[in-house]
């Protein structure tokens, strides 16, 4: 009565109980569930446009706002929330629940609409929304505690002090700095060498560096005394056809391209996959 298939072939056998049935094949097949794909910018825009959050105006400060406070960060063109973030995002949760809600911004920002065109007093809107939130603030600036992110050991250390040196995180992400603070204010930004001599000055390290907004690039360790800087990672090797660096570049596809960094040179490799 279940199964009630249209396809009669397909139809179970007429069986009793106490019927003996004989097991033809079992196939154990196995499942896991995957999570959703994380936002890219262009993602994460159609979700708020979705959902009626935010306009056109606002999307771009949006964006910047979240990686310039450090709460998520570009990974492969994918947002990955960062410690800070999910710290941040788990307290207002907790103490904020009606604020970060979808439904409350996409409400609340219809109510502005409407007090725009004149249809609603602003005064009335927003003492509907401060009263409930004065509470919610309250209640948060009693109940939240300092959060201390704990330092972690560098593994060296100070070249001034002597002291050990740790990893902090800031606003733009993590840095080394002096364990001996306020007494000694040395800081260095974290690099990642990436094995390639830099093709400018030929005595730097290449090393990965970010930018305010996240976004990786790659510079030579000897700035300022050397100014080379390039969007795509360079190989170590020079191009047969001009003299000048190759460098890898990302294609379409997930795969990488070997290729001239000089733009009016067409030198270029295979597609490495």
């Amino acid at each position: 009565a279940v199964y009630n298939d249209s396809d009669k072939n397909k139809m179970l056998p007429e069986m009793a109980e106490g019927d003996t049935i004989k097991k033809v094949v079992t196939t154990p097949e196995q499942h896991f569930t995957q999570p959703p794909a994380r936002y890219s910018e262009a993602t994460l825009i159609k979700t708020l446009e979705e959902n009626g959050v935010g306009r056109p105006s606002t999307y771009a400060p949006t964006l910047d706002v979240i990686q310039r406070r450090y709460y998520v960060k570009l990974v492969a063109k994918r947002f990955e929330p960062t410690e800070l973030g999910e710290i941040v995002n788990s307290l207002i949760v907790e103490f904020f629940p009606d604020i970060v809600d979808v439904k409350f911004t996409a409400e609340m920002e219809a109510k502005l609409d409407k007090v725009e065109i004149g249809k609603e007093q602003w005064q009335k809107v927003i003492d509907e929304f401060f009263k409930p939130f004065q509470k919610e603030l309250e209640k948060a600036e009693e109940g939240i505690e300092k959060i201390q992110i704990k330092d972690e050991p560098a593994g060296f250390d100070c070249d001034l002090c002597g002291h050990p040196m740790v990893i902090k995180l800031g606003r733009y992400g993590k840095f080394y700095a002096c364990s001996n603070f306020p007494d000694c204010h040395n800081t260095k930004a974290i690099t990642k060498e990436i094995g390639v001599t830099c093709p400018t000055c030929g005595q730097g390290q290449v090393i990965e560096r970010k930018t305010k907004r996240n976004r990786v690039f790659y510079g030579c360790d000897r700035y300022p005394d050397c100014e080379f800087t390039s969007w795509d990672i360079p190989i170590g090797r020079n191009c047969p056809k001009s003299g000048d660096y190759l460098v890898e570049k990302k294609v379409r596809g997930g795969g990488k391209q070997v290729i001239c960094s000089n733009e009016e040179c067409d030198y270029k490799e295979s597609v490495i996959k």
